[in-house]
């Protein structure tokens, strides 16, 4: 009769480091910016209570592509006038993020 050898229990390794997204995708803004830039619709940006109206991104003028900044993008898409409009509300760079971040996410950017 052989005796049963006892084992060791092995160590429990720690589990990978999980990452965990902070920003869950808007897929229905996503949806909308791939529908809008099919038919060159004009895409629409609410903030801070104003209205701004971009054309579908295959429209932005050419001049973005060669833009330095995302300042200078903006103001090439959103055209002069409405650029000035955006500066009259005296916007902080963390307002103009949370801007570029809404025109960047509604057009699919």
């Amino acid at each position: 009769m052989t005796a049963a050898k006892k084992t060791a229990a092995k160590p429990v390794k720690p589990a990978d480091e999980v990452v965990v997204e902070t920003e869950v995708p808007n897929a229905d803004a996503e949806l909308g910016a791939v529908e809008a830039e099919a038919k060159g619709d004009e895409i629409t940006v609410e903030h801070n209570g104003k209205v701004y109206v971009l054309p579908s991104p295959l429209d932005y003028p050419v001049d973005v592509v060669f833009a330095d900044n995302d300042f200078e993008a903006v103001r090439i898409v959103l055209g002069e006038a409405q650029w000035q409009e955006y500066r009259k509300s005296k916007p902080t760079i963390r307002d103009f993020q949370e801007f570029n971040e809404k025109i960047n996410q509604l057009s699919g950017n």
